[in-house]
């Protein structure tokens, strides 16, 4: 046999990169990311003087972050329908206006209303698809350095959040509240450059040669399976239906009124959703559980400063608090990179019930300290254990589903995060 006739005879079958143009990926993801994430633990400094500007309490703080919350899960939950008519490119440009238009628009507000317009629903309709689409391409360019993509892109955003603080208060001290939500604005902007680079991962797949003991398998189970679609096809020859006119007529009828079903609003919701997938995935731990421990930490990530404030620290303390908490955060990132390849044996989920038990811990002792050392010692391993557990979200969905229905599952996690957010939001507000 010749070399061209063997050549000819080998099978290939078209794989994710691992690589290639996923790195340019995971460069165009941690642009998006830092200009999303790194301002979120600083969120208390910055609106601090706006909250008090616009006299918003801490119901009213936490109603908008409940409308922020469902405003992003609606959101993120309509970018598999909205593909359909879409590139990701597209969608991510269109996400990134809305985003940045609520950022700029937030620099001119005046009362409540519009400053919930603002950040709660341009902000957060833009963060909602932005967040999705980013962590939907990096899961399909990369599978076995999936954990190794994830925790690159999660630690520069951490060495960003860790200056962001300092940053802020320079920022406050140096143009005022207006010109640092300007400042704000324009590194938000630079997301643009991330969207521009997300192409499809279609574009660069990567081709590589079958086993031939695997080809072998595949030929075995299309042999079974055609030899059974024969057998039910002879079968359905030997016992023909009795009135074959009357079964025929009744197919068109069907056919005509199913045509008419899809024409209407509930057809295309049912072409759109997934309702046996939402079915098995909305209770399972992967979305109820992630939703509430995400809400459970943002909360407290949000209200942090104020609570510092309120035990008569000043806005030095809490600013190297937050610093101190992002410091930990970074630790984590940095050991999740070094040890990617033992961490992958151990498993995405078993990792994020570690961080849990840390998180509970640490912020029980924070609570219960008096001590000014030892709160920041538990801000500090806070900070560490909100790091697995915000950075591992992706990778818990990813395991937790089928690569194809990722996009989806992301969208329910962010929904029921929403629902937790709007429902018990207020609660935790009032008292």
């Amino acid at each position: 046999m010749s070399a061209q006739e063997v050549s000819k005879s080998k099978k290939y079958e078209l794989v994710p990169p691992d690589g290639g143009w996923g790195y340019v990926i995971g460069v165009a993801v941690t642009i998006i990311l830092t200009t999303i994430h790194a301002f979120i633990p600083s969120f208390g400094m910055i609106y601090n003087q706006l909250y008090l500007e616009l006299k918003m309490n801490s119901t009213d703080i936490t109603v908008m972050n409940g409308i922020s919350a469902v405003t992003m899960a609606i959101s993120g939950f309509m970018i598999s329908p909205i593909l359909r008519f879409l590139t990701i490119r597209q969608l991510g440009l269109v996400s990134v206006i809305i985003l940045n238009l609520g950022y700029i628009l937030t620099v001119f507000v005046r009362s409540k209303i519009t400053f919930i317009i603002c950040m709660g629903i341009c902000q957060s309709f833009g963060n909602g698809i932005i967040i999705n689409l980013s962590f939907t391409v990096l899961n399909n360019y990369f599978v076995k350095k999936r954990l190794l993509a994830v925790s690159f892109t999660q630690t520069i955003v951490g060495v960003v959040t860790l200056f962001v603080p300092q940053f802020i208060k320079w920022a406050l001290d140096t143009y005022g509240l207006r010109g640092t939500l300007l400042l704000i604005a324009g590194v938000s902007m630079q997301n643009i450059i991330g969207m521009v680079l997300l192409q499809p991962v279609e574009w660069h797949m990567k081709r590589i040669q079958v086993p031939e003991n695997e080809d072998n398998e595949k030929k075995s189970l299309l042999a079974i399976e055609k030899e059974n679609n024969k057998e039910d096809l002879t079968s359905s020859f030997k016992t023909p239906p009795k009135n074959l006119t009357e079964s025929v007529d009744e197919k068109h009828i069907l056919e005509e009124q199913l045509q008419k079903h899809n024409k209407g609003l509930k057809g295309f919701i049912e072409k759109s959703i997934d309702v046996p997938f939402l079915r098995s995935y909305l209770l399972s731990n992967a979305s109820v559980g992630l939703a509430l421990c995400i809400f459970a930490d943002l909360t407290l990530t949000i209200m942090l400063p104020q609570a510092l404030y309120s035990i008569g620290w000043t806005e030095s303390d809490v600013a190297f608090a937050l610093s101190l908490n992002a410091t930990g955060d970074l630790v984590m990132r940095i050991l999740f990179i070094l040890l990617h390849k033992w961490l992958k044996d151990i498993g995405s989920h078993e990792i994020y019930v570690a961080g849990l038990a840390i998180a509970f811990i640490s912020r029980l002792g924070m609570f219960w300290s008096v001590n000014m050392t030892l709160i920041l010692v538990f801000i500090t391993t806070s900070g560490m254990s909100r790091c697995s557990m915000l950075m591992l979200v992706p990778m818990v969905v990813a395991d937790a589903v089928a690569e194809e229905k990722f996009t989806s599952a992301m969208g329910v996690f962010l929904a029921i995060y929403g629902l937790f957010t709007m429902v018990l939001g207020p609660i935790i507000g009032k008292y």
